[in-house]
């Protein structure tokens, strides 16, 4: 079943069961639906565990899937690599199950319309206006605020982001990785999600490195654009967006506002207040472990 994590006066968060990829994701637009949230991107989902030690509790025992992707592909002849918060047709679970069923490739990179890739690139989707942000802007904190869609994108030839080969990253490196700041969002949010991953004691994790896998380079940017959505993995694995999504995943919705004092239904807080039974948590070999 869901989990609901109700906080007494500033956000609500609900966490989909463990459940197939795709079921993952219909449940979550049920609960954003029956209580008035949003599926979550990756800085939405850094936020709320930043700032609320039991949504994170609640959540960090599974993967965090998010609807935050990456894509490849080329914009006037450029090798382009992009990050999408909130906006494209993988955000969407009737784009996501159509995409992933039928056109999955390597690494579950998935193809994106020449439509779609040139709207985006326009700053504009399903007549909604889209944020473009360079990566160099996105270094200085010059992103827009939670909930608005918005794709921060870099050059890789002419810009040649700093991002690590394939593995493991340390405390340094990992703050100095580009795609890790693309997929958190913002400096801030790499900064934070750092601290939850590498921090000591109840801060987080206290893990010496952490997972950055990705296939830049290695999926290619020909002329068809590809795209798959980020998750965080569990324990010390990091950053991740494919490999394992046909298993048991977990997408988490939240309170963007984060001034919600009271669900849409009347249930009290206290029925609300639900975090993975011990049962749940050895039934996938995990420990309750925030981290």
């Amino acid at each position: 079943m869901s989990q609901l994590v109700q906080l007494n006066s500033s956000v609500l968060a609900a966490v989909t069961s463990r459940t197939g990829y795709i079921n993952a994701r219909k449940e979550a637009d049920k609960l954003a639906l029956e209580h008035d949230l949003t599926v979550a991107d990756m800085p939405m989902a850094i936020q709320a565990m930043t700032n609320h030690p039991e949504v994170r509790e609640a959540i960090r025992p599974f993967w965090v899937d998010t609807i935050t992707g990456e894509y490849h592909g080329q914009r006037k002849g450029d090798r382009s690599y992009e990050t999408w918060h909130s906006v494209g047709s993988l955000a969407t679970t009737a784009g996501l199950e159509k995409r992933f069923f039928f056109k999955a490739g390597d690494h579950d990179f998935m193809l994106i319309s020449d439509e779609e890739w040139v709207a985006v690139g326009k700053g504009s989707y399903n007549n909604e206006t889209v944020v473009r942000v360079h990566l160099e802007d996105a270094k200085k904190g010059n992103v827009p605020a939670l909930g608005t869609p918005y794709t921060i994108f870099v050059k890789v030839d002419k810009d040649r982001p700093k991002i690590n080969g394939r593995g493991q990253l340390n405390y340094d490196t990992f703050m100095q990785d580009d795609r890790v700041l693309m997929i958190t969002g913002s400096p801030e949010g790499r900064e934070a999600l750092a601290k939850m991953l590498f921090g000591r004691g109840e801060d987080g994790g206290g893990y010496s490195t952490i997972g950055s896998y990705h296939r830049i380079n290695e999926v290619g940017f020909d002329a068809k654009a590809k795209g798959r959505l980020a998750y965080l993995d569990i324990h010390s694995h990091g950053l991740n967006g494919g490999k394992g999504i046909y298993h048991d995943r977990c997408f988490v919705v939240v309170d963007v506002e984060g001034e919600r004092s009271e669900p849409k239904n009347e249930r009290s807080t206290s029925e609300l207040v639900v975090a993975p039974t011990l049962e749940e948590t050895l039934a996938i070999g995990l420990h309750r472990k925030i981290g």
